[in-house]
């Protein structure tokens, strides 16, 4: 009696850490979840001497980030502390809250695709 051997071969899909891109303005970055970045939201601090017109903060700037986790995702992908984030699925969020940038991010599919500025590069920032 002959025996018959059947091998079985398992095939692994396995997801990159993304694409990235970027025009000397803007980064392109495609990555999966979970992200590993934390994002805070600008805050605006106006000198306005009129008392009538409230504290001088506001909110709803847009969103930077503020830490990002070296094994993770969007590091791999090239974001880097101090990016601001200005697009969500190519959808603008650069006067967004962060509650609305998060909604966004998490209504996203699996791979999300983010448009940062450079933080260093952001014209009026840093000078």
């Amino acid at each position: 009696m002959a025996t018959t051997t059947r091998r079985t071969r398992t095939t692994f899909l396995k997801i990159s850490t993304g694409l990235t891109f970027s025009d000397e303005e803007q980064i392109l970055v495609s990555t999966q979840k979970p992200l590993g970045i934390i994002l805070e939201e600008v805050v605006k601090v106006e000198n306005d001497n009129d008392e009538s017109s409230g504290s001088g903060i506001s909110s709803g700037g847009g969103c930077f980030v503020a830490d990002v986790i070296k094994e993770g995702n969007a590091y791999q992908g090239g974001v880097r502390i101090g990016d601001i984030l200005v697009a969500v699925q190519n959808m603008d969020v650069s006067q967004s809250s962060l509650e609305d940038v998060m909604e966004r991010i998490g209504n996203a599919p699996r791979v999300v695709n983010l448009r940062f500025l450079r933080g260093d590069d952001v014209p009026g920032e840093r000078e």
